[in-house]
């Protein structure tokens, strides 16, 4: 009697450790996939302190269920809530775009769509009308097409189908054209329309934000393009992409720009 019951006792342990260890070896996996996918944002929107934040609390959270510290697992697993909803609250323009755009919207070439053209060319063009922008203050959006087809957009605004200058570009935004209200989209180095207009984004913004400034951050949320606005009232330099807006300094911005548009 007493060996079986030695003997049902063992059984119930190792039955007992399997439990713990199948549901171990089960939520590891789990959060190593949510891992790699914060980790894929976190990377793309250069956030590395949230990606150590993650791995901290997986690495906290598996040691607490080794060890049978029920408190500290789900301290955890609260932290771990907390911060996940904080993060795609803040970065929900990433989101949004990796989730809701259809991949049969991408392109397969992300340079060059109709043809060959002079990469340096453009950059060297968007920069100098981009600079003379902001020395004469003249407001203006400019939206750059990369994999994903704006097309949708294009609908509202003025077909231009001429190539990038930055003559062109200034008269275009000049104060009293007809044309200077709203974005022009530019596709390879060809400016395909002109007073686009985008939703604006919701996202909250420190400091005084005007209506281009979240038409650009709006369009980058739900597309991989990228939008360079010049600020009417200062002459500042933005660049939106990703659902972020980044201020950029005028000898900073062609090697910004360089950067993003070969992304």
């Amino acid at each position: 009697m007493i060996n079986f019951l030695a003997t049902s006792a063992i059984f119930q342990t190792i039955k007992d450790n399997f439990q713990s260890l199948n549901y171990l070896l089960n939520f590891s996996i789990c959060t190593a996939l949510i891992l790699i996918v914060s980790l894929f944002i976190a990377i793309k929107t250069k956030r590395l302190f949230t990606s150590l934040f993650y791995v901290f609390i997986d690495l906290v959270f598996i040691i607490s269920l080794i060890f049978s510290l029920d408190m500290v697992s789900i301290t955890s697993l609260v932290l771990y809530a907390i911060m996940s909803i904080i993060f795609s609250f803040i970065n929900s323009g990433i989101l949004r775009k990796y989730v809701a755009t259809p991949l049969k919207n991408y392109h397969t070439d992300k340079k060059v769509k109709n043809g060959k053209y002079d990469i340096e060319k453009l950059i060297r063009d968007v920069t100098t009308a981009t600079k003379w922008l902001s020395t004469n203050k003249v407001g203006a959006l400019m939206t750059f097409e990369k994999k994903q087809p704006l097309d949708d957009f294009l609908k509202n605004g003025i077909t231009i189908n001429a190539p990038f200058s930055p003559e062109l570009v200034e008269t275009i935004f000049f104060e009293g054209t007809r044309l200077h209200d709203g974005a022009i989209v530019i596709r390879d180095n060809m400016i395909v329309a002109a007073t686009v207009m985008y939703p604006a984004s919701n996202k909250i913004l420190l400091g005084k934000v005007g209506a281009r400034h979240r038409a650009a951050l709006g369009i980058s949320e739900v597309t991989d393009s990228i939008t360079v606005v010049v600020s009417e009232e200062t002459g500042s330099i933005s660049i939106a992409h990703g659902g972020m807006l980044d201020t950029i300094k005028t000898d900073e911005f062609e090697r910004v720009f360089r950067n993003q548009i070969a992304e």
